[in-house]
């Protein structure tokens, strides 16, 4: 009997992979697209979201992208992943927009014209860049679920039962809320479509705001305050916010505290802006994060960071102080009793 050239060991693996793609229809390229996007959800994603450095996080997801997308060639399906990479991706971008936005309102505060209008245009370009980004995160998203579950952001509610499918139908909403934002900030040049908004608070009423960390509810007092006429009857779009910000307290992730603050500083609301960072510097102290999650966390520190830092750069033309989100310049200091020296 001849014997073969190739170890048993792997022609059992080889005898298994053949009548796995034969007994799925599919071909042995898609079935390893399935493998390669299987395994980034299953290993790759849950690594990224228990991991706090927002920067990796961000680069990790600008590196991983294209290498996702180009998985599509084999004919297997990377849009549920991409819409999740895609708006990790776009922090990036948001990051370098904002750094760009604090030398625009310090160039302004020291009165340095050209700086200032060199800055704006940076800032414009970096929003555009954030933009695409978060609108091709949402677009993924929609495809992805109406492919799957033949519903449409806007529409009927899916029938979600695993909590990934959950956590990225959110993020891909929130993808397109934020590159609503990014766009105007960017002069329109992305042309988002201006329904998004109201499509996405359709649709965040289809998620659990318990298990999402009052998110879901955070992003339609949101969408309230932005939109006039939107506020459902009997609704208060401030009560809900600070609501949720408990929800996120109790449930690990604040996030919700960015949506109200960011509200906040929207409507031109001082006096809520700085309710929202106090509450922020006052709960922290007996916060405990969420650790299958914490990236998110993370995400939210560093938006209540840049929300904190703007508010002070408009005022004072430096950042917030170390230590400092939730105090302001303006503070009144408690210099503690005084001392009479009259009778010396």
């Amino acid at each position: 009997m001849k014997t073969s050239k190739y170890p048993t060991g792997f022609r059992t693996i080889l005898g298994l992979f053949l009548v796995g793609g034969l007994l799925t229809a599919c071909s042995p390229v898609k079935m390893g697209g399935d493998l390669a996007i299987k395994f980034t959800e299953d290993k790759t994603v849950p690594f990224l979201l228990q991991d706090d450095d927002v920067d990796m996080a961000c680069a990790s997801a600008e590196t991983l992208n294209p290498v996702l997308r180009s998985i599509s060639v084999t004919g297997a399906d990377p849009d549920q992943l991409a819409a999740v990479v895609y708006v990790t991706a776009a922090f990036c971008s948001e990051q370098r927009a904002f750094n760009a936005e604090m030398r625009y309102l310090r160039a302004q505060h020291d009165n340095l014209i050209a700086d200032a209008e060199d800055a704006r245009i940076e800032q414009k370009r970096q929003s555009a860049t954030a933009s695409r980004r978060e609108l091709a995160g949402y677009q993924s998203a929609n495809r992805y679920f109406k492919k799957e579950f033949g519903v449409e952001i806007g529409g009927e509610c899916p029938n979600l039962h695993r909590d990934f499918d959950q956590l990225s139908f959110m993020l891909g909403m929130i993808a397109g809320l934020q590159a609503l934002a990014d766009d105007i900030n960017s002069e329109n040049q992305v042309g988002v479509p201006m329904d998004i908004a109201a499509k996405v608070e359709r649709s965040m009423g289809c998620l659990d705001n318990q298990r999402w960390w009052g998110v879901p509810d955070a992003v339609r007092a949101a969408i309230w305050n932005m939109l006039p006429g939107a506020t459902p009857p009997g609704q208060d779009p401030w009560s809900v916010l600070i609501s949720s910000t408990k929800i996120g307290h109790d449930h690990g992730v604040r996030l919700s505290y960015v949506l109200y603050a960011m509200s906040a500083q929207a409507k031109g609301d001082d006096a809520r802006l700085r309710d929202s960072l106090r509450r922020w510097k006052q709960d922290s102290k007996n916060f405990v994060v969420d650790p299958n999650y914490r990236i998110f966390d993370s995400i939210a520190q560093a938006e209540i960071m840049n929300i904190s830092d703007r508010f002070w750069t408009e005022h004072t033309g430096k950042r917030t102080p170390i230590g400092g989100i939730g105090t302001f310049w303006d503070d009144k200091v408690d210099t503690g009793p005084s001392l009479n020296l009259d009778g010396l």
